[in-house]
Formats: structure tokens, sequence, C-alpha cells
């Protein structure tokens, strides 16, 4: 099942947001990403860019690595008791 879901993922597009569109967004963001992480780029960059996003660094985690660490639970648990 897990294998569907990735080969699903990665057939999906993946459409580019510009700069401008991410400067419209409108809802709370968390931007989660491994400091290790060569993948996606810098969190910091683009929470720069998104009005109030808050970014949560994983210092020397990778791309892989990031999701499983219990300070990403703990943020994202965080971040969502703050939504109501």
């Amino acid at each position: 099942m897990r294998l569907c879901a990735l080969a699903a993922c990665l057939r999906g597009t993946r459409d580019l947001m510009t700069r401008q569109q991410a400067a419209r967004i409108e809802v709370p963001v968390l931007i989660a990403v491994g400091t290790a992480d060569d993948v996606v780029g810098s969190g910091s960059a683009l929470g720069a860019i998104i009005p109030g996003a808050q970014v949560l660094d994983f210092p020397n985690r990778d791309h892989m690595r990031a999701v499983g660490y219990k300070v990403y639970k703990t943020g994202v648990l965080e971040f969502l008791s703050r939504r109501g």
C-alpha cells in the first residue's frame, strides 16, 4: 500500500507557485523542513514570502528523516491546536 501511495504522489502534478501567488496565501501555514534537506530548499526563505507563516526547522535532518522526528510531530500538533 505504501508503494502505491508513493507512486501516486510521484505521478501527480507539481505545478509551481510563483512568489506573488505565495505572498497572497491567507490561511495559517506551517513550513516544516530539515536543515539538511536538499529536495525542497529553505523553509526560512519560503516563510519570508508567505505572510504569517511559521517555520519549523529540524537541525541536520534531511527530507526523509524529518517527518518521523518527534520534534516534527510535536510542532505540527502545537500548530494545529492553536487553530482550534
